[in-house]
């Protein structure tokens, strides 16, 4: 169907209409002959709609196309008279239609649709004649096959006139288009029954041709144009589900139980079919070697056999479950013996550790009781109340005070091995910023929605609570914690490597317990907060720069806490701990409770003491030797990387780390891990 349907057309649709026709009435004899093979009782078919339009365009007398021809032949014959002929004849036929409105046009109804046709110059067309001057040229051409044809539709032309010669109001009887169209068709249509067709119909998915589109009206009205929807209104019309005996006994012989295994396949089929569908049934036949059923049919048995697939499954399912609980109940009985002896040899150790720590706790309280004792006697004092700035005399921790005699050597050594040094060759890259919304938070927003009290306590007190909200089965260390953290920052004899074991304990309580971590920056905050004695108040900035240092706040205070060293943080301690909040956050930020595997080394806290930035020496396998920057909060591929840049590298390094070489050993850092983690598993 065209913009401007005209003869052209008509004759390709008359054509489409009887290829469709052929196609019909083979797909019906293949389905005949079908069934008479296998000795089934064959419907016959009514008229098809294809073969009902073909009678109402080329049945003589009054077909479409007989008039145009016999329009075409007449004298006085024209377009209109044509078209009044086909509006008198057929204006009431269900294949045509006539304009509402006086035009030259008429519509018919093919099986794919209606089409409208224009009448102006139909007749003209028809003719489809040669001047007689052009058949005389062309027969007298020198190339002998266009010559040989001319000259044959020259004679055909003269013998035509002859016979056409007599008529009385009529041309000359001509051949016309129409009638030679007709003709080719008869002669495709004869060679085609002779032959053994094959149908083959091509889809395309969308008008465009693109892939991954299925257009569905587009593809159905194709199958409509290609007759296949008819065809399979054929199929249905009798049974469209055919299966060999075989395949069929293949598929549902589980639907009659064992008593088919005895059967003959026909007898077997008709058992499978009576047990499911019934006996009589018009939904299935059985054929020969074929059983021919209805798609409700095929339904009924799809549903059956999933019903059985499933009872199926669940039944192994329901013995192999049971297999493997009585494997397991034998395992478990033989076992048992041992997971008692094993739990009670774990209750054993579990007291023998408590006693044993109950004993190392009696030991430090004899100790620290003596030096109580002696105080007490050198005062002449009955009884010792504890003030605001007395925090010497706070308890400390049994396991820290036995770390605190055995340690004090190995401090001192490792102190011994830290000096000052020049720039160094390979600095880190400056690229981190505070974030523009940092003044949206600030400590107090955190303070409201996390502490118990709106307010800080007075610096040096101990606290009666823990600040945060915290469990039960974390206050009692929080309250421990925060007399360390007194006595870190006012106990005036702590010097040198004491002072380090101290925070390097209060450090591996937070990497210890997560929870923790937010309540001791609290408490280090709250002792920076308008702390009058500035010894002080520098002990607080340290310890707070060492915490950083290994572990990083949660993201709920990052930024408040950020907030707060960046306006209250006393000088050159500011930057410090603003560039380790935001190192940190680079690796925090998909694993908020990540952290340093060890507390701060004693290259740390000598530059978090003096404010400065730390080298390491790198030696490279080629004996070349350079100072590199590093920082807390940098893994060793990270560090690596930087390495291989500095040295001419452009590309991002992958997969590369260092190796830190002790005594006689090596010992390697994955990419991932730290690189002061490295010496702090050493030290």
């Amino acid at each position: 169907d065209l913009g401007v349907n005209s003869l052209e057309q008509l004759c390709i649709n008359f054509a489409n209409e009887h290829l469709q026709c052929f196609f019909s009435q083979t797909v019906v004899a293949q389905e005949e002959e079908e069934y008479s093979q296998e000795q089934l009782a064959w419907i016959p078919i009514s008229k098809m709609y294809s073969e009902s339009c073909l009678d109402f365009l080329a049945a003589k007398p009054h077909g479409i196309l007989c008039i145009l021809d016999d329009q075409t032949s007449l004298t006085q014959g024209t377009d209109h008279t044509f078209l009044q002929k086909c509006h008198y004849h057929h204006g009431n036929s269900p294949w045509y239609t006539k304009p509402k409105l006086p035009l030259p046009v008429f519509t018919v109804k093919h099986y794919a649709g209606p089409v409208t046709y224009q009448v102006h110059k139909f007749l003209n067309k028809n003719r489809d004649q040669l001047r007689p001057e052009v058949l005389d040229i062309f027969s007298q051409s020198r190339l002998k096959v266009v010559s040989h044809i001319f000259q044959k539709a020259k004679a055909a032309y003269s013998q035509q006139r002859l016979l056409g010669a007599g008529g009385k109001g009529l041309k000359p009887q001509a051949s016309t288009l129409v009638s030679k169209f007709q003709q080719s068709l008869q002669d495709l249509t004869s060679k085609l029954k002779r032959s053994h067709a094959f149908f083959i119909r091509c889809i395309t998915p969308n008008p465009k041709k693109l892939s991954n589109i299925f257009d569905v009206e587009y593809v159905t009205c194709q199958l409509r144009h290609s007759g296949i929807l008819e065809a399979i209104h054929i199929t249905k019309e009798g049974y469209p589900v055919r299966l060999p005996f075989h395949n069929f006994l293949a598929r549902y012989g589980l639907l009659a139980g064992r008593r088919h295994n005895c059967l003959e396949e026909r007898e077997g089929c008709m058992a499978v079919l009576s047990h499911v569908v019934g006996n009589p049934s018009d939904l299935y036949q059985i054929g020969l070697t074929k059983v021919f059923l209805k798609e409700k049919a095929r339904q009924l048995l799809e549903r059956r056999w999933n019903q059985r697939q499933s009872w199926a499954i669940v039944t192994l399912q329901r013995n192999f479950r049971c297999l493997l609980r009585r494997q397991r109940l034998r395992v478990l009985q033989e076992k048992v013996t041992i997971i008692q002896a094993h739990f009670r040899g774990y209750q054993a150790r579990k007291r023998y550790r408590r006693l044993k720590k109950t004993l190392v706790q009696f030991n430090t309280m004899i100790l620290v009781s003596r030096l109580l004792i002696q105080r007490r006697k050198q005062c002449q004092v009955t009884t010792l109340l504890l003030g605001p700035g007395d925090v010497g005399l706070l308890e400390i921790p049994a396991e820290l005070a036995a770390l605190l005699q055995l340690a004090e050597g190995q401090y001192r050594a490792q102190a011994n091995q830290i000096t000052e040094a020049l720039p160094p060759e390979v600095k880190v890259k400056d690229d981190v910023s505070l974030p523009p919304t940092i003044n949206s938070y600030p400590f107090s927003s955190f303070i409201k929605s996390h502490f118990q009290k709106t307010g800080f306590p007075a610096p040096g007190q101990p606290l009666e609570h823990p600040l945060t909200y915290l469990d039960a089965e974390y206050e009692e260390s929080a309250l421990e914690i925060n007399k360390l953290i007194l006595r870190f920052i006012g106990d005036k004899d702590l010097h040198g490597w004491q002072e380090a074991l101290l925070g390097n304990y209060i450090a591996w309580r937070g990497l210890n317990n997560v929870a923790l971590r937010n309540e001791i920056f609290s408490q280090v905050v709250a002792q920076t907060w308008k702390n009058p004695d500035m010894e002080y108040s520098r002990r607080a900035w340290v310890l707070m720069a060492t915490l950083l240092s290994c572990f990083a706040p949660s993201p709920a205070l990052e930024k408040p806490l950020l907030k707060f060293v960046s306006d209250h943080g006393m000088e050159g301690y500011n930057a410090v701990c603003q560039r380790k909040i935001l190192t940190a956050a680079q690796y925090t930020e998909i694993d908020s409770t990540l952290s340093r595997a060890y507390p701060p080394t004693q290259l740390e806290w000598t530059a978090n003491q003096r404010r400065g930035k730390m080298v390491l020496d790198v030696h490279t396998f080629n004996e070349e030797k350079f100072s590199a920057e590093v920082e807390s909060w940098m893994t060793g591929e990270q560090y690596a990387g930087w390495l291989l840049n500095a040295r001419g590298c452009d590309k991002k390094p992958r997969g590369w780390s260092i190796s830190m070489f002790t005594g006689n050993t090596w010992q390697d850092l994955l990419g991932c891990d730290f690189v002061l983690d490295l010496i702090g598993e050493m030290e």
